[in-house]
């Protein structure tokens, strides 16, 4: 088979859906030395996000800037189909919502990560809602596969678009597996001295915006931080997003600039070790098409607190504490009920440890290139696979 793939995202973004295609396409190439793959990309790979390498892999760069190509593509739907850059393909997959224009003989996969843009507009910048209303439900008529990152996201689909559940396969984020706990003193040390974490911390991990309840989460932890055994220090790891300040803000309101710590973006090593020394994890994120950073906070040994809406309960499963992220008092109790049972630390601790074990990119990509070979040979009908 020839594949083509829109790489754009794994280039781009460090975060998000940059991690999914990144670790999926990686996983495919890991186990495919049959299939030919080029990867298409409207930007340019770096040192930092490069190509991957493999005999059997090609990277391609469109070299039509974003903005214009969507012009084409999405708004003139311009007859410029993508294996005019990619070259010929019997399979093209866009992991990042959208189609371009492809001949009738390509078979068209699609991922959807949330329907965020629909259900909750509110989380969502007001551009990037608008463009995705448009062009979202355009791909999903046209693929002939839907791959949605959980069932949740699948119900969704059928819910707005009414999209066939025979179109319809589940593929999920994966935890790899270096995501363990760190043990070692001088390794914990050097990051703690780095961000100058002189006691012991919750911690909270995801890009500073709304949908990430940063605002709940500080409102919650000054509830608790006041009560006997409560929290001392607040960490939170993370870019700064759309509305940010907000977050911020709230903190200089709240006189907690010496107990909320913001450390902006971490990378991944620090990030593993961070996990590790938390003495708890909260995750009270409003809306998630899947939620992976509590499965790399279990993978690390930090218990877990997250919220019981969108994916997140299909998600964790027992292994986490579930919240109403709206309810305050709720995710204030939560912390409070975690730092003083060490019990239910300990056994949140080894569920998680049983949790993550079902979340791999290896078997993500098995599954997705099983999709790829049976829509190759014709098939059309995918409800097993869901």
């Amino acid at each position: 088979m020839r594949i083509a793939i829109d790489y754009t995202a794994a280039i781009r973004q460090g975060a998000g859906i940059g991690v999914y295609v990144r670790n999926l396409v990686a996983a495919m190439l890991a186990q495919d030395e049959d299939n030919f793959y080029t990867l298409l990309t409207s930007g340019r790979a770096s040192a930092e996000r490069p190509f991957p390498m493999a005999d059997n892999v090609r990277g391609r760069n469109i070299g039509i800037p974003d903005r214009y190509l969507n012009i084409l593509w999405y708004r003139l739907r311009a007859p410029l189909p993508a294996t005019l850059f990619s070259g010929p393909a019997d399979i093209y997959h866009g992991p990042d919502f959208v189609l371009p224009p492809l001949g009738k003989r390509v078979r068209k996969v699609v991922t959807i990560h949330d329907l965020a843009f629909l259900e909750h507009p509110e989380y969502a910048v007001p551009s990037l809602a608008e463009y995705l209303r448009k062009v979202v439900p355009q791909a999903v008529e046209r693929a002939d596969v839907v791959a949605t990152v959980s069932h949740e996201v699948s119900r969704t689909l059928v819910e707005h678009f009414q999209t066939p559940r025979e179109k319809l396969v589940v593929i999920p984020n994966g935890v790899q597996p270096y995501f363990r706990r760190i043990t070692d003193p001088v390794i914990l040390g050097a990051t703690r001295h780095k961000f100058q974490l002189g006691q012991p911390f919750v911690l909270a991990v995801g890009t500073q915006e709304p949908r990430k309840n940063h605002q709940g989460i500080i409102k919650a932890f000054y509830q608790a931080q006041q009560e006997k055994d409560g929290p001392s220090l607040l960490v939170i790891a993370g870019g700064q997003g759309w509305l940010y300040e907000e977050a911020q803000q709230l903190v200089r309101n709240l006189r907690l600039e010496e107990k909320v710590r913001f450390l902006g973006r971490v990378t991944e090593h620090e990030l593993i070790t961070l996990y590790s020394m938390a003495e708890l994890f909260v995750f009270p994120s409003f809306f998630e098409g899947f939620g992976i950073p509590p499965l790399e906070a279990m993978a690390c040994g930090a218990p877990v607190i997250t919220s019981n809406t969108s994916s997140l309960p299909e998600v964790v499963g027992d292994a986490a504490l579930q919240v109403d992220p709206h309810n305050i008092d709720e995710l204030s109790h939560a912390m409070l009920r975690l730092l003083q049972d060490e019990q239910l630390r300990t056994d949140l601790r080894q569920k998680g440890y049983q949790r993550v074990q079902l979340y791999t990119w290896q078997a993500s990509a098995r599954k997705m290139l099983r999709i790829y070979e049976q829509l190759h040979a014709g098939q059309s009908n995918f409800a097993s696979e869901a």
